[in-house]
């Protein structure tokens, strides 16, 4: 893939840094903020795409807070329901 030249200025101790990890791992300190770079744009898409999660089960939650509570006992209406199937089902025979 061809590569764009970028000139960018560091701090002092990021490049020191950036040389002894080049030269620890037998690479070149562009090689090295190149790696740098692709791990630090990864995090911060994982940090976005956790920021949008968090908006949309906040979003989520203001929903559910605001959608009145039903005064029904979910387990019995399904026994009811079951024990009307039931009945249908053994009323054919």
């Amino acid at each position: 893939m061809p590569m764009q030249r970028v000139q960018m200025l560091l701090e002092p101790n990021q490049h020191k840094k950036l040389a002894a990890l080049a030269q620890a791992q037998g690479k070149s300190i562009a090689e090295i903020t190149r790696l740098a770079i692709d791990a630090g744009l990864e995090k911060l898409a994982q940090n976005e795409q956790q920021v949008r999660m968090n908006a949309a089960l906040k979003a989520a939650q203001l929903l559910r807070d605001s959608m009145p509570l039903l005064a029904i006992d979910v387990a019995a209406e399904l026994h009811q329901m079951r024990e009307e199937l039931d009945n249908e089902l053994f009323s054919r025979d």
